[in-house]
């Protein structure tokens, strides 16, 4: 940018000095002392190269770090509330800022840390910093000829710092309010602001209380440089390396003649001051004139600071007082010189000029001392006469050459010869402008993606900002037509259009996913890549279930006891709080005796205080009971619960009548009616029944995956809630002609790995309170399996998350490792995760809310890893080796398997819901038939049968709902 920054000459004493620097690319920066000293203090930093990347724009994480440090502000204080997009390094700096009302970020969660950082923000923070607020408003506005184009919040802010002297605009006096800062810029605007110290507050104080600018302000300590940069914070945008040695003359000192405070030049009076009785004070109006000639001051000239008092002889610095007419002391000259293009037509105008200086001042020549000061300009090459005027074009060397030019300034009294040195950059041709509508970079306007657990994949999109040459933003609509875009992601997260990809490869919370933008468009000749990065954020994560039902057995002493009910409850109290929900799932010979009275009275009172749930508990009703048996085992657990528990309603001789139900179906006591059936298996005829008498319409236990009495098995849905088809309560149902109305759920999905699906591997559910883990009694490979539940990256998508668990606390008493294995998962189950505990029933009703009255929208993914953990039977074991996808939804279910090193996922199961008929599950004791729902590549009966083509291709199409693109095997 023509004029901008080029102006600062990089030698700015008597001898040039280039090497030792502290970064090895800030030699030709105009800021390369400012960098140096604030890289001394460990106020900034470079990089690991060796570089400091002056013309580099800032960010705004960045900046306030550099902010922050000089002026000594830090902050770690957990109650602030932090940006979510901060980097931790940056964080006790943007504190600190956000504290003290200097930033406010650019919403309530972004602090936008990676954008860059403006012109007229940066006035904006010091100013704050300076006693600007949102309150102050002055008068009077900044004289930059582009002051219109500076936002209204900016305004004063812009003013104060230009009249503070901190910051300036080009050559044109243009500042450019809304383009971006480099780091060159932002450092010695930082410079300035350390050396000004505490002196600035009181200024800015002085400034803002005139309200219109006229205060009196002091000028800055003087920086090692005595001539004074130009500031541009405009970004550097040619890739030619920025001219350091030359300034626009006149430019060092905003004002090249001195001021006068009266409308006649203050002159020595050559005639002593006549003594007045009264002693003089000073005058508020025009200062008295001092003997010594008035240099250039920021400051308007003010009274001398000790008054006149009555004296014969005129106030003199010294006993002798010189002749002030040619007396002139200065003790040094700097070269100044505006930017020398190599373009002819530039030549004639052109004036080389210099600046004097005393004890590190501007001072300009008085009248009266101008023929007493003469100077030469000189050159090794020949290209300037002695008056600075350029005398032979023809040696000017070509762009990016150097011409040392040598000045000596003779003063004649007192007798003074100065001289300086520096050597002049010659630039190349200013380039035409170009359109504003050329891609010269892209950013994201987003720097953070939320992890896994909490991201919606389909709502999610990698939005960018285009900026022109000059580090405008784009318009949309001014972009090429034929702009292509391409994502270079060796994580594998993204695709090539910016899409995820593979959802559960988003690493960790604070980690950083780089990758890079490949941009072209043929129309505009541009093809270049930018290196991009996305920052890990917590989000907000979709609320998850652990259904819990607990059961009540046996009578006389071998029954569950009112203490263990109690401690039941209370361990899930103390950890998951007292608003928590259980099912308390009773057995016949439970409900049967009128010793388990106060037990049964417990139950209610639990249900009248947390609004727990009442259940029935039945083994193996298909493989145990006809129709008949089970009809009269019914009739008479709600007979005898009622007779027991709710004894005021019993009336003799009503077993199997309706009106033992419709007696408790009331406003007072239907609460105390069984909600749930808690079993293993159960035939669609048990469970139709249950519903159109006791109006029972949820089930969980192992009838919802599978059979394995005596043998028999079958396969269903270990993972997703579902509602069951009519004829087979293992199979979802399709659709209303279809749906038995009954919702199914597992009741153990802890350690889902299927029986045989891979080698080596058997279904072992990892249960809290499994007697075959010997005497281990720390719960590590449960809270492992149940880690893996909580972190699921696939929870956004899941219809609900939920665990569920059928607890026997009594059986827990008899056995020590048992109860102390669950004691150990709920005491140490993760307490920053927000888990609700729900009865049987409870869990139905949130299913129900998400997913309809059918299995139309229902769906659940869960990517996890065998806990290594062996049975002392050698049977049953989870590989820790191995990784599984388990995913699912109304159409099918779909297992993948991968072993730690290979290049590839297996499928491993593949079950078509859709397959019709059903086949109708029969009652059955005949241990050798299998009623298994055999479909695909069943792990049972066909476990290496070829998929078809259309099931290779139903199974791509679920991997890219759920947003995996990892290679896998198809056959």
């Amino acid at each position: 940018m023509t004029g901008l920054l080029a102006v600062w000459l990089f030698c700015i004493h008597t001898v040039p000095v280039f090497a030792d620097r502290a970064f090895n690319d800030i030699e030709h920066s105009y800021a390369a002392d400012a960098i140096e000293a604030m890289a001394a203090q460990g106020y900034v930093t470079g990089y690991q190269d060796g570089s400091f990347r002056p013309v580099q724009f800032i960010s705004r994480q960045e900046w306030a770090t550099i902010f922050a440090k000089t002026l000594k502000r830090t902050l770690n204080d957990k109650d602030v509330i932090t940006f979510r997009d901060v980097s931790p390094w940056a964080l006790p700096y943007v504190q600190i800022l956000q504290k003290e009302n200097i930033t406010k970020g650019i919403s309530d969660q972004l602090f936008g840390a990676k954008q860059n950082m403006t012109r007229q923000d940066m006035a904006v923070w010091y100013a704050r910093y300076l006693g600007v607020s949102e309150d102050t408003r002055s008068a009077s506005i900044s004289s930059f000829v582009d002051q219109f184009d500076i936002s209204d919040y900016a305004q004063t802010s812009v003013w104060l710092m230009e009249r503070l002297e901190l910051i300036e605009g080009d050559t044109n006096h243009y500042f450019y309010p809304k383009k971006f800062v480099t780091r060159q810029d932002a450092t010695l605007v930082a410079y300035r602001v350390w050396l000004g110290g505490d002196d600035l507050r009181e200024r800015a104080k002085r400034l803002l209380e005139s309200g219109n600018g006229a205060g009196t302000t002091n000028q800055l300590p003087s920086l090692p440089e005595p001539d004074k940069p130009v500031v541009d914070l405009s970004p550097e945008i040619r890739p030619q390396p920025v001219n350091p040695e030359i300034e626009e003359p006149e430019r060092h000192s905003s004002k090249p003649e001195p001021p006068v405070p009266d409308p006649k030049p203050p002159v020595p009076d050559p005639k002593p001051p006549v003594p007045d009785p009264k002693p003089p004070v000073p005058d508020p109006k025009p200062p008295v004139p001092d003997p010594k000639p008035p240099v250039p001051d920021p400051k308007p000239p003010v009274p001398d600071p000790k008054p006149p008092v009555p004296d014969p002889k005129p106030p003199v610095p010294d006993p002798k007082p010189p002749d002030h007419s040619s007396d002139f002391v200065v003790d040094e000259v700097v070269i100044k010189a505006p930017e020398l293009i190599n373009q002819p037509e530039t030549y004639p105008s052109y004036q080389l000029s210099f600046q004097l200086y005393k004890e590190g001042q501007p001072v300009s020549i008085p009248a009266a001392s101008v023929t007493s000061v003469t100077y030469t300009f000189s050159d090794a090459l020949g290209v300037f006469d002695k008056q600075g005027k350029i005398a032979h074009s023809e040696n000017i060397p070509a762009a990016d050459g150097t011409i040392p030019v040598e000045l000596e300034v003779t003063i004649a009294k007192p007798y003074r010869v100065l001289k300086a040195q520096t050597k002049l950059i010659v630039k190349g041709m200013t380039p035409p402008p170009e359109d504003p509508s050329v891609i010269r970079s892209v950013y994201l306007a987003t720097y953070t993606i939320s992890q896994a657990t909490t991201l919606d994949p389909a709502a999610w999109s990698m939005p960018y900002v285009f900026h022109n040459a000059k580090g405008e933003v784009i318009p949309p609509g001014s972009l090429p037509s034929d702009l292509k875009l391409r994502i270079e992601d060796s994580s594998e997260i993204f695709d090539e259009d910016g899409h995820i990809a593979n959802l559960h490869l988003i690493p960790a919370v604070n980690s950083v996913i780089p990758f890079k933008i490949e941009v072209e468009s043929p129309s505009q000749g541009i093809h270049f890549i930018s290196d991009a990065e996305l920052t890990v954020v917590p989000g907000e994560r979709k609320k998850q279930y652990f259904a819990v039902s607990i059961m009540l057995q046996g009578q006389g002493g071998s029954a569950t006891t009112v203490d263990q009910i109690k401690q039941a409850r209370q361990l899930l109290m103390d950890h998951f709080g007292p608003n928590l929900k259980v099912t308390w799932a009773m057995e016949n010979s439970f409900v049967f005796v009128d010793t388990n009275r106060p037990q049964l009275k417990q139950v209610l009172a639990y249900v009248d205080q947390y609004g727990d749930e009442v259940g029935i508990m039945d083994g193996y009703p298909n493989n145990l009971h006809k129709l008949p048996i089970w009809e009269a085992r019914m009739s008479e657990w709600l007979y005898m619960y009622r007779y027991n528990a709710l004894n005021e309603l019993h009336q003799g001789g009503t077993m199997g009548s309706p009106s033992v139900f419709e007696s408790m179906d009331t406003d007072q006591y239907r609460k105390y009616l069984p909600k749930s059936l808690t079993s293993f298996t159960v035939n669609p005829e048990q469970a139709q029944w249950l519903k159109d008498h006791y109006k029972i319409t949820s089930a969980m236990g192992w009838s919802a995956t599978q059979y394995n009495v005596n043998n028999m098995f079958g396969e269903g849905s270990p993972l997703m809630p579902y509602w069951s088809n009519k004829d087979n309560p293992i199979v979802p149902a399709q659709g209303l002609t279809d749906n038995s109305g009954i919702v199914f759920m597992n009741s153990v999905t802890i350690d889902p790995i299927g029986s045989r699906y891979t080698e080596g591997s058997s279904r072992w559910t990892l249960h809290p309170g499994d007697p075959n883990l010997n005497e281990k009694t720390d719960a590590a490979p449960q809270l492992y399996i149940a880690q893996q539940y909580l972190d699921n990256p696939y929870q956004r998508l899941n219809t609900v998350n939920y665990m569920s668990i059928i607890l026997d606390i009594n059986s827990f008493a008899q056995k020590h490792n048992m109860a102390q294995i669950w004691e150990n998962f709920v005491k140490h189950f993760p307490a920053d995760r927000e888990v609700e505990i729900v009865g049987v029933d409870g869990l139905k009703q949130i299913y129900q809310s998400s997913a309809g009255s059918n299995n139309d929208r229902s769906e659940f993914s869960l990517m996890f890893r065998g806990s290594g953990i062996e049975t002392p039977t050698g049977s049953n074991n989870s590989p820790a080796n191995l990784r599984y996808l388990w995913t699912e939804n109304a159409s099918q279910r779909i297992i993948l398997s991968k072993e730690d090193g290979d290049a590839a996922w297996s499928i491993i199961d593949f079950t078509d819901y859709t397959r019709s008929p059903v086949p109708k599950l029969p009652y059955n004791l005949d241990k050798n038939t299998d009623v298994s729902y055999v479909t695909g590549r069943n792990f049972k009966l066909n476990p290496t049968a070829p998929l078809t083509a259309d099931e290779i291709q139903r199974v791509k199409d679920r991997l890219k709902e759920i947003y995996f693109a990892e290679e896998v095997k198809y056959q």
